[in-house]
């Protein structure tokens, strides 16, 4: 695993772990040099080199020209570590209560899956188990391989894909690649909003919402709504059918 991912695992953002990963490899260092190594932005650096003296892990230098050392990393990382740990024997602990609320379709389940990457590693592994039909809309057409490989074995699985989204010059060589997989794809019509809501429908067993750009601006921010729902799936299925009829196809 690389460094960066690494730290991204225990609990840094994107910023964070590029100036961390810069003091591991330069130990010393002015701001000026952690800014340009890791290429983080002055305007932003300052409130973090604070965060890091606050965490004990960063200690400024007694110099004419002020400089930060990196200090206590290998206790910050076991720490981290261990209350990763603690929180994955929570989870284990608490799995069962999990069950106990699935055994009660008729209420639906609703859980809460945050950050882009976590949602999009959902989707394909809920397209992996898809037996008839997926149904989405879309705004940038994300694409990432896993996605790709996953649609394209549904769809030479026989399973019906159809895809609702934005289209225009700066989206038009992602819907290109996800053309490739063989799904059908129509573009959004804005008489229905500014923006799509972006949903997707799996064999009408499984539903997501995603809450991302404009309303949210970083992507390891973004907010789904995964559930089994009935009445929400549904309601779901009929609101693109409707919009599916009204879109241009591609």
């Amino acid at each position: 695993m690389e460094k960066l991912e690494f730290l991204k695992n225990l609990g840094m953002n994107e910023y964070e772990s590029k100036v961390l990963n810069t003091l591991i490899k330069l130990r010393k260092a002015e701001p000026k040099e952690i800014s340009l190594d890791s290429g983080v932005p002055q305007n932003k650096l300052y409130a973090i080199l604070k965060k890091f003296i606050d965490f004990g892990i960063l200690a400024i230098l007694p110099l004419k020209t002020k400089k930060y050392e990196l200090i206590n990393f290998k206790e910050f990382i076991n720490n981290k570590i261990k209350e990763k740990e603690n929180l994955l024997r929570e989870l284990k602990k608490n799995s069962f209560k999990v069950e106990i609320l699935k055994e009660k379709e008729e209420q639906g389940i609703f859980s809460l899956i945050k950050g882009q990457g976590a949602v999009m590693n959902k989707i394909a592994e809920e397209n992996s188990k898809v037996e008839k039909e997926i149904l989405g809309v879309q705004r940038n057409w994300h694409v990432w391989g896993e996605g790709l490989r996953e649609m394209e074995k549904a769809v030479k699985r026989g399973v019906k894909v159809k895809q609702i989204g934005i289209v225009n010059n700066e989206t038009i060589k992602k819907v290109n690649e996800w053309k490739k997989t063989g799904i059908e794809i129509r573009k959004f019509n804005e008489k229905f909003g500014d923006y799509p809501l972006r949903f997707s429908i799996f064999d009408g067993k499984f539903a997501r919402i995603t809450i991302g750009k404009p309303e949210i601006k970083k992507p390891e921010d973004y907010i789904t709504i995964w559930t089994d729902s009935k009445s929400l799936i549904k309601l779901l299925r009929n609101q693109f059918m409707q919009m599916w009829r009204g879109c241009e196809r591609i």
